[in-house]
């Protein structure tokens, strides 16, 4: 997902191109559109670690016939943190069956171990040096921007037009990888091997929908794990989730590959994200923030 909206990150880095279709009334500025389009993809991506949402997401796993992606359906509660170790995903249902109360609770008493194990190596490391927890966040915002700015230099965009997309008025946006490039992250290494299309809802300067293909294979575990052919298809579609806000609402990836070596694979994956609700407070681990936790009514 994050390769995927990088993509949308990069369109600020378009040049002056011209539409590849006639046009009933002039195109936008282009600059202004772009910074407009960015500095909104920038601040969902900013306000993530604040809300809550479900997720509903096909089980990835190889069944008899050869099928990934096919083996059920889970969907998680999900309570994002700034510090990546604490987010946490709780499973709540299986195939359309609630997960029993006390797997749930053990679950929940897993988290709350990792917590006690990651706030105690904070602590530790905060006495030592009191700016650790700033410097952490600080580092994560780095490694954030440098994949999304290999995303941008791996990429070539190119504005094609006004076009009507899911019934919405939008701005295409066309991209490809360069061949020169030379990406130095798994996102823009996995960047390079896509070309589509996005489209911005030009009425609020959104991308509301991403369509990819795979121009080649794509390799999980060296190829011993997995290998993606090429020609598998990515889309993505974001929606208002509050006032303004817009946030991931599905994803899905179709085609066909292999699985450890020999075993062939048929794609057919899709997660969806829903019930996004803004928590009252920033917190660390907003699951076991008792400030979080007083109001019942802020879990997906």
């Amino acid at each position: 997902m994050r390769i995927l909206l990088a993509l949308g990150f990069g369109i600020w880095a378009l040049g002056f191109g011209s539409a590849s279709t006639a046009q009933d009334r002039p195109l936008p500025d282009a600059d202004a559109l772009f910074r407009a389009v960015r500095e909104n993809l920038v601040r969902a991506e900013r306000e993530t670690h604040r809300y809550t949402y479900g997720e509903r997401r096909t089980d990835i796993h190889t069944n008899p016939f050869g099928k990934l992606g096919t083996g059920g359906k889970s969907v998680f509660e999900v309570y994002p943190s700034p510090t990546r170790r604490l987010t946490y995903r709780r499973l709540i249902e299986k195939d359309g069956v609630r997960i029993p109360a006390t797997q749930v609770a053990a679950q929940d008493q897993r988290y709350r171990t990792r917590f006690a194990e990651v706030q105690k190596d904070i602590a530790a490391r905060t006495a030592a040096d009191p700016r650790v927890l700033e410097g952490e966040a600080q580092r994560a915002r780095e490694r954030r921007q440098r994949a999304v700015d290999d995303v941008v230099d791996t990429l070539a965009f190119t504005m094609k037009g006004r076009v009507t997309h899911k019934g919405v008025p939008a701005i295409a946006i066309g991209f490809a990888g360069k061949a020169d490039a030379t990406p130095s992250t798994r996102q823009g290494r996995i960047a390079q091997k896509f070309n589509g299309t996005l489209y911005v809802d030009e009425r609020v300067n959104e991308v509301f929908s991403l369509e990819a293909t795979s121009t080649g294979d794509m390799s999980y575990g060296y190829g011993m794990v997995a290998k993606l052919s090429e020609g598998t298809t990515v889309t993505l579609t974001r929606e208002p989730v509050e006032g303004n806000l817009w946030m991931p609402t599905r994803l899905t990836m179709k085609g066909r590959g292999r699985a450890l070596v020999l075993r062939r694979l048929v794609i057919d994956f899709a997660i969806d994200w829903f019930a996004y609700k803004r928590l009252p407070v920033e917190s660390l681990a907003p699951f076991v923030d008792p400030r979080v936790q007083r109001q019942s009514d802020r879990r997906p």
